[in-house]
């Protein structure tokens, strides 16, 4: 075979091996594979955090802001159709892991103390829940 034909077949396989490998792009869920720190069945009064979309943020928390007595429940519910969120505390005890519209995230708080959260995808989305 010519030195032309090898140095040809070598750089295809140069460019082919990448394609092979597995993938180790961000999905923007902080490596989350399974939500954390959620519950099946709410406990006490459950309000409803609806997880929207904004122009000016990418996306929101509505209401950003919520205060809850202690033994209460959270459900976000995951409203936006163009983006996917997390909700993910600050304190990392709980993480929704990166979801889509459709999803429901419901957390228990039995202790009283404020617990901020984010979505790891857009830095300005950001939440409290206050519970006394």
């Amino acid at each position: 075979m010519s030195a032309w034909k090898v140095m040809i077949v070598a750089a295809g396989i140069a460019l082919a091996l990448p394609a092979c490998g597995g993938s180790t792009s961000d999905t923007g869920g902080g490596g989350c594979t399974s939500p954390t720190g959620g519950v099946s069945s709410p406990t006490g009064t459950v309000t409803t955090v609806k997880v929207v979309s904004d122009p000016n943020t990418v996306g929101k928390f509505d209401p950003q802001t919520v205060t809850i007595k202690a033994g209460n429940s959270i459900t976000w519910d995951f409203q936006d159709q163009g983006a996917g969120h997390t909700v993910t505390a600050d304190n990392s005890s709980f993480d929704s892991c990166l979801q889509q519209a459709g999803f429901k995230f419901t957390v228990a708080f039995p202790t009283a103390g404020d617990y901020p959260y984010k979505c790891t995808v857009h830095a300005a989305m950001t939440g409290d829940v206050k519970v006394s």
